[in-house]
């Protein structure tokens, strides 16, 4: 089995509606996206994926929808209104739930499932250098 993994970082804000303690105020991180991908079939390259390409897709993605921007909560609509009255943003909603980084994971996964199919096995989200989530299915 091939294995491929690549690191992507960004700075992100996010709260945590109704939570009670220091996250529940608006804070940042900067987060480290780990991608993991696998495969018993390489191209004829040799590749399981090319890193460039990876790269390139998903940290386009990380940029236009999370890097300096703000994640938040759909139903926080204290945070929403204050961000939506700002001239400059970017404003990431999660629908329903809370930007964790399990959910973040849990999201990001699926986008790379978008792009790689099945080769995705898992997505990790590092929220500071000794903790993180990560999502996987089965």
């Amino acid at each position: 089995m091939y294995a491929n993994r690549i690191a992507l970082s960004f700075e992100a804000g996010h709260r945590l509606l109704n939570y009670r303690g220091k996250c529940e105020a608006p804070h940042g991180h900067t987060f480290q996206a780990e991608i993991f991908l696998s495969s018993d079939k390489i191209s004829e390259m040799g590749f399981l994926v090319d890193f460039v390409e990876l790269k390139a897709r998903l940290g386009e993605w990380i940029d236009d929808n999370w890097d300096h921007g703000f994640l938040a909560n759909d139903q926080d609509e204290e945070l929403i209104g204050a961000l939506e009255s700002l001239k400059e943003r970017k404003l990431f909603v999660f629908q329903g739930q809370n930007p964790t980084v399990e959910v973040m994971a849990k999201y990001l996964y699926e986008q790379v499932r978008q792009l790689y199919g099945e080769l995705v096995s898992r997505v990790r989200i590092w929220e500071s250098p000794s903790q993180y989530a990560e999502y996987s299915e089965g």
